[in-house]
């Protein structure tokens, strides 16, 4: 059985990029989810083309990931049980990159500050009322 999940959340961490014993690449990110005293922590795995772009994310950085939900169980150093939730994603993008946050954009040849054209038309803004 597998349970579906789609949510938003927070890195506690830089993203670990990572190379599968197939040779394939995946990422490896601690997320969180929630506020506060309620916050839950997702261990998710990153792969296929959703691996390039999350390998760039940052601590701090708010994402959406959508997966597949697994509850992991192993013994402590203790001798206590352990439990703990984990995500195997295929979508996981970036969210919140508005404002201050917004990547740099890299300045091409290819962008036109000229003014039109001669064989266009002026614009002429005022509106008669």
């Amino acid at each position: 059985m597998s349970i579906d999940v789609a949510f938003f959340g927070f890195l506690a961490s830089d993203a670990d990029s990572r190379i599968s014993q197939a040779g394939k690449p995946w990422v490896r990110l601690r997320v969180g989810v929630g506020r506060d005293e309620a916050v839950q922590w997702l261990n998710v795995a990153v792969f296929g083309e959703a691996a390039k772009a999350a390998a760039e994310l940052k601590k701090r950085d708010r994402i959406y990931c959508e997966g597949t939900l697994k509850l992991d169980t192993w013994t402590g150093q203790d001798g206590a049980e352990r439990h703990g939730l984990s995500v195997a994603s295929f979508k996981c993008e970036a969210t919140h990159r508005i404002g201050r946050n917004r990547p740099k954009r890299e300045r091409d040849g290819n962008h036109d500050d000229s003014p039109p054209h001669a064989d266009e038309p002026p614009l002429h803004d005022s509106i008669p009322f």
